[in-house]
């Protein structure tokens, strides 16, 4: 039977990562292994990885100094062994056959160099958004307009890829997921699986927050992910200039990203002239959202966040998630992690 490896980076957040670790062992693909690679400080993590000690799919390494998640996911796929990488952040949750799903659609499509699937957003105890996968095939140049492969945990990469394309960019300390899957994209076709089988939790300590919809284009750590459009157009500016619609897509999305910022800090003149330069690109949902609520404030952009969460938790095929309580989610001390702002 096929291995498969599942690869977990993991930070200082022992809460979270033996949830990991029982989601990748609870697939009914049975030959899994997990690898977690640990960035300091790693005694309180280390304790928890212990446990596992005696499981021979489970393997963890502990840097000895802060080298950030590009590297940390370098080492880790250094130390699999599997034919395909399965993409696991420590705070995300699969279901139970997320492995043998996507295995089924990889073997039927050689040229197939990444599967990933749908995936929903959990936050505060509700089910606020989903993913819906839409790209398939061969995704380039689009896809150096916008990452929309989300969710990350959602990937199963066929090893062989990393040895053609290499690994993560560790100049990249966010934003390595989109800067890798389009160099994989240049080389192989991606393909999908719709059904909703990653569980992604928003709290505080998120490397950052991908939008669940054209309103709410706000990431958790703002500053730094709204940079991610700038590094991936000085990377690629050569290959985007080839291709104009996709450039003016790329700069469309990043004055909408710099303009909800601009939002959530209450500099609404500045939000609104982002929003405008963004309609300049084209004249979207989102670039008319921006302008919106540059004029409306923050305060009625939080109102309609929580109603629009509250008729999405509300909406939900509760078909599609039932594997939810057979797999932990939570945090596994008494003491949650804190929650970002509706």
């Amino acid at each position: 039977m096929t291995l498969v490896s599942a690869i977990v980076p993991t930070y200082d957040r022992p809460s979270f990562i033996d949830g990991a670790v029982e989601t990748a062992l609870a697939q009914t693909h049975d030959e899994m292994e997990v690898v977690v690679v640990c960035d300091p400080p790693v005694e309180e993590t280390r304790a928890v990885l212990e446990r596992y000690a005696d499981d021979e799919r489970v393997r963890a390494v502990y840097n000895d100094e802060r080298v950030g998640i590009a590297a940390s996911r370098n080492r880790a796929v250094e130390l699999a062994r599997g034919e395909y990488v399965c993409i696991l952040d420590d705070d995300d949750r699969w279901g139970p056959q997320k492995v043998e799903k996507q295995l089924e659609v990889m073997e039927a499509n050689p040229g197939c160099g990444a599967v990933y699937t749908g995936g929903l957003v959990r936050k505060d105890g509700r089910i606020v958004g989903r993913y819906q996968p839409s790209m398939s095939g061969d995704i380039y140049p689009e896809i150096l307009a916008r990452f929309g492969l989300k969710p990350y945990s959602g990937h199963m990469i066929r090893a062989e890829c990393f040895e053609t394309v290499g690994g993560y960019d560790t100049d990249f300390d966010c934003g390595e997921d989109w800067d890798h899957a389009i160099r994989v994209a240049r080389e192989y076709e991606y393909e999908y699986v719709p059904e909703p089988l990653v569980v992604r939790q928003f709290h505080d300590s998120n490397a950052s927050e991908q939008a669940v919809d054209q309103v709410d284009r706000l990431q958790l750590d703002l500053e730094e992910s709204m940079d991610i459009a700038g590094r991936i157009w000085s990377k690629y500016r050569e290959e985007l200039e080839r291709h104009p619609d996709v450039q003016r897509r790329l700069r469309h999305g990043r004055h909408v990203s710099y303009g909800w910022t601009e939002i959530e800090r209450n500099n609404r003149r500045r939000a609104f002239r982002y929003g405008w330069e963004a309609a300049k690109y084209g004249p979207t949902i989102a670039s008319f959202a921006v302008c919106c609520f540059a004029l409306l404030g923050p305060s009625v952009l939080d109102l309609v966040r929580s109603v629009r969460d509250t008729v999405t938790d509300s909406h939900i095929d509760r078909s599609a998630v039932d594997w939810q309580r057979e797999t932990r989610t939570e945090p596994t001390t008494d003491e949650a992690e804190p929650l970002p702002r509706a």
